[in-house]
């Protein structure tokens, strides 16, 4: 199975472009995020929804 590479859009993405002062920059981001989310959904509610699978296949 093939897989897009992972763009990394958290904290750091973001913390860059904030800090960075760039109004562009901080919209190309803020678009790249609100694409990720959109075709992949809320991560890390499901990350903490797999953690739960995961601990309940380990008892």
């Amino acid at each position: 199975m093939s897989t897009a590479p992972i763009r990394m859009l958290y904290g750091g993405a973001m913390t860059e472009a904030i800090a960075s002062g760039d109004l562009s920059k901080m919209k190309e981001v803020a678009a790249a995020a609100e694409t990720h989310l959109a075709e992949h959904g809320d991560v890390g509610s499901m990350l903490q929804m797999l953690k739960v699978e995961i601990a309940k296949a380990e008892s």
